[in-house]
């Protein structure tokens, strides 16, 4: 499977830092004046003052003039501080923000109730600065109060993928996946480059699953696509996942269509072949010697298509001469070729109902196409599930994706 694409954003995880809104750093000027000392209390209220009209850098001249108070006690620096975090917040210094809301929180001053919302915002700050190990510390820290913490639950994912460490990454992800509730699709994207840089095949997969699952787009179908198509080696089930691809938006590129239709040309499906490649050409997808290619393989769907609408047209009396479920197949295919899907549908159910097919996997497989296409997603996966073949079994499976 080629490189996953997704990127993963700077920000994820970290949203606004939460509880830091400037009134409540410090206290009112009546009970600063009661528990700080008149020279650091006109301090800090000239900084307060400051913070609330933006101006940081004069609240942080302030600041410095309380720090620079001799014989101040445990409490006024406390105070001081706190004031000082917030700014050196707003001033994008996170990690100098970070440092002295450890110390705060270690200082025996913090209010026990402010402890755990002020754990987060560490976890959150750490983060910003670059700091994911001290970051995950916190962050799980604050899980211990919080354990269903979305945004820290993700924050420590995002930390360890940060750090390199995918293992650890997807365990923590998974704690996010659990419990039947719908996965953002930031952390689905975190555990598919997980698994994507672990070369984990069978993880990335599943991943990219779960990405069709919950959040479908042609960019992700491709993603999963691509590997499947590019590993097949059976032509019925190469013909099954172009047709899924060509149902999902993700058969765009040139050679995708000529492959494509000369695929279904080969396996007896040269109408359809011939639909493929003319939307193509309608498209002005191809250049140079992929446009002389794709003019040879339409010239051929054409030759081979005339011969399937003769046929078509002989098809009610095929059907009421048919004795064998290999006859019945037969006129599905053309019908389907044809685009006629509920047609298609109603033969190939009696051609399966009446068994001795070559192939009963490939008969249950277009079937099931056949249904999707014609609107019946219940019955489809009824098709799909009956299909014995692994491998082939799989791709009815992706089928199944597309028809929920």
């Amino acid at each position: 499977m080629r490189t996953a694409t997704f990127i993963l954003s700077a920000g994820l995880a970290i949203c606004a830092v939460s509880g830091t809104v400037a009134g409540l750093l410090v206290p009112s000027v009546a009970v600063a004046q009661q528990k700080v000392g008149a020279v650091v209390g006109k301090h800090l209220t000239t900084a307060q003052d400051a913070i609330k009209k933006k101006k940081w850098d004069a609240a942080l001249a302030a600041i410095k003039q309380a720090q620079a108070v001799d014989s101040k006690t445990a409490f006024e620096t406390y105070k001081i501080n706190e004031l000082l975090w917030y700014v050196y917040l707003q001033q994008g210094r996170n990690a100098d923000a970070a440092r002295l809301l450890e110390q705060q929180i270690a200082s025996g001053q913090m209010p026990a109730n402010e402890k755990v919302q002020r754990t987060k915002t560490l976890a959150q700050l750490y983060f910003r600065a670059g700091a994911h190990g001290k970051a995950i510390a916190a962050a799980n820290q604050y899980l211990k109060s919080a354990p269903g913490d979305q945004e820290m639950l993700l924050l420590v994912a995002n930390g360890y993928y940060q750090q390199k460490d995918y293992k650890n990454a997807i365990a923590a992800a998974e704690k996010l996946t659990k419990g039947g509730q719908r996965p953002s699709e930031d952390i689905l994207q975190l555990v598919l480059r997980s698994n994507y840089e672990l070369k984990d095949e069978a993880g990335t997969a599943r991943a990219l699953e779960q990405l069709l699952k919950y959040y479908p787009t042609p960019d992700t179908w491709d993603r999963l696509l691509d590997g499947y198509i590019s590993k097949s080696k059976h032509d019925h089930e190469l013909i099954a996942l172009y047709r899924l691809s060509e149902d999902v938006g993700s058969l765009r590129k040139a050679r995708q269509f000529t492959d494509m239709s000369q695929a279904l040309v080969v396996g007896g499906y040269a109408m359809e072949g011939q639909r493929v490649i003319e939307k193509a050409l309608t498209a002005n997808l191809f250049q140079g010697e992929e446009l002389g290619r794709a003019q040879r393989t339409l010239d051929s769907a054409k030759r081979r298509g005339d011969l399937e609408r003769q046929a078509l047209a002989k098809a009610p009396a095929t059907l009421a001469a048919a004795k064998t479920g290999e006859e019945l197949y037969k006129v599905g295919q053309l019908y389907f070729s044809a685009g006629d899907y509920a047609k298609a549908a109603d033969v190939l159910r009696k051609a399966l109902a009446k068994g001795g097919l070559s192939d009963a996997d490939d008969g249950n497989m277009l079937f099931g196409i056949a249904l999707v296409r014609d609107g019946k997603p219940a019955e489809a996966a009824k098709a799909f599930d009956a299909i014995k073949d692994p491998q082939f079994k799989e791709v009815g499976r992706l089928w199944k994706l597309r028809a929920r």
